[in-house]
């Protein structure tokens, strides 16, 4: 028996499949979600949100000012074999931010939040449903999902998102390959619980730079703390995972003594971007369109920037705008994710150098830079979007965080177009085109920004409303 039509299926309710169904209920649309555990993942995975993903999260009602399950992360140390400084990121706040920018987070806890709040915006979860075909008519997707029982039941969807993970169904439908960067180191990743509260936690993470082994080490809320070991040439997962080496490799850093592993497991770190991210009604977000490795902290972060990219294009496409709209997304997330990844790469490289003498080359270089320029730098500074006509020339950022007359823009943007400006410098043509858009006008001195539903900025001054014109009319996104 097939349910009605849905505007929007999900395959997948992790963190970036449940956040895209809270945004999509949010606008209204009817959506399900098809998830094949019954529950979320008990055990920490990602681990680091910025604040522009802490802003989207809060879009959905998934962040509070000091969640429990979150602590804010000064910023990264990279160390070499000996403990020698060679460079220090730190996350600059500014008195103007409303979320901080580095923060650490258990994952499940998270989870189980943001699956709340799609249910609360009316999203249907269907756990312990696993997709096992997808049928594509012109007009509608028909997905048979086999429940925990062994029963099949037919999902009908005008437009299905694969949030299914690195081994993604939907993308083995799709049959599209994935472009391969060259990156693929393993990593032993150990998640403990401090048994002792009277010991201090870690403010910073640390890369260590060790050519004899790169690790890295993770504060987490407490009582977790997270250490990352890279296998090195030759090593099996059997070598590494044993509790007796684990506790070598740890005691540099924390008393083994005062510790319980939770969880010991080898993960592959890849760098990995599929070919298609959309075919007719099936489109793909988080690590089923790409994997990285987590040196930088963005995978999460950049698949709930999917969510939010592609969440007010499904919502305008189900409401009458042309479905054209969709093909913007691909061209603006992958390339996005592409520079992203290659940072994250090179960091990476930078990390796992294992060659000797290769490594005291990389520490003198950088040790000899610090010293002649000893001023943390504030991060891998993430690129702006670009590749469709929805962002124009020197646009694509994200809109600065900021209050405006005692409101978090945010609040006053809520998810819709805008446009931040002097109110009584728009002409009666511009405020019929923002209503058309149902946009929202916030008066502030200086030019004009015009901020997409993303919070995107479009674009800046007069010819940014020009545009919006050309664009809505180009799409159809008038009302």
């Amino acid at each position: 028996m097939t349910s009605p039509v849905h505007d929007v299926a999900v395959i997948g309710a992790g963190p970036v499949g449940a956040t895209l169904a809270a945004l999509l209920a949010k606008r209204g649309l009817s959506v399900v979600v098809l998830e094949r555990d019954i529950d979320v993942y008990p055990l920490p995975r990602a681990a680091h949100l910025d604040a522009e993903t802490v802003r989207n999260l809060r879009e959905i009602g998934a962040w509070s000012e000091s969640p429990g399950w979150s602590i804010v992360n000064e910023g990264m140390d990279f160390v070499n074999g000996e403990g020698q400084l060679l460079l220090r990121m730190t996350a600059v706040d500014s008195p103007e931010n409303t979320t901080p920018q580095s923060n650490l987070f258990h994952q499940p806890s998270l989870d189980r939040l943001i699956r709340e709040r799609a249910i609360h915006h009316g999203a249907t979860l269907l756990l312990g449903h696993e997709v096992v075909s997808v049928n594509e008519d012109p007009d509608v997707v028909k997905l048979t999902a086999r429940d925990s029982g062994g029963c099949d039941v037919e999902i009908a969807a005008s437009w299905v998102v694969g949030c299914c993970g690195a081994r993604s169904f939907l993308r083995r439908h799709m049959n599209t390959s994935q472009i391969d960067l060259q990156f693929d180191e393993p990593w032993l990743v150990v998640d403990v619980i401090v048994n002792d509260p009277e010991v201090p936690s870690p403010t910073r993470t640390v890369q260590v730079c060790d050519p004899r082994r790169p690790s890295t080490i993770v504060p987490m809320p407490a009582p977790r703390r997270r250490f990352e070991f890279m296998l090195l040439p030759g090593e099996t997962v059997d070598d590494v995972n044993q509790s007796e080496k684990i506790t070598d490799w740890m005691s540099p850093y924390l008393d083994p003594s005062v510790v319980t592993i939770e969880r010991s497991a080898v993960y592959t770190f890849h760098g990995l971007i599929a070919e298609e991210w959309r075919r007719g009604r099936l489109l793909l977000a988080g690590d089923a369109a790409h994997q990285m490795p987590p040196f930088l902290g963005q995978g999460m972060c950049s698949g709930i920037r999917d969510a939010v990219n592609v969440a007010w294009k499904l919502a305008a496409v189900c409401r009458g705008a042309d479905e054209s709209l969709l093909d913007t997304y691909q061209p603006e997330r992958s390339p996005h994710v592409r520079r992203i990844v290659e940072s994250a790469v090179g960091f990476g490289r930078i990390i796992c150098t294992l060659d000797v003498d290769e490594a005291a080359g990389r520490d003198q270089m950088m040790i000899a830079a610090r010293e002649a320029n000893p001023v943390d730098i504030g991060g891998a500074p993430m690129p702006s979007l670009s590749g469709s006509n929805l962002v124009t020339d020197g646009a694509g950022h994200v809109v600065g965080d900021r209050r405006i007359d005692g409101r978090i823009l945010d609040e006053l943007l809520d998810g819709r177009w805008a446009v931040i400006g002097r109110e009584d410098l728009l002409t009666d043509g511009d405020h019929r085109l923002l209503r058309s858009l149902d946009a929202v006008v916030i008066d502030d001195d200086g030019d004009f920004v015009v901020v997409r539903p993303d919070r995107i900025v479009f674009g800046t001054g007069r010819a940014a409303l020009d545009a919006l014109a050309e664009v809505s009319k180009r799409y159809a996104l008038l009302r």
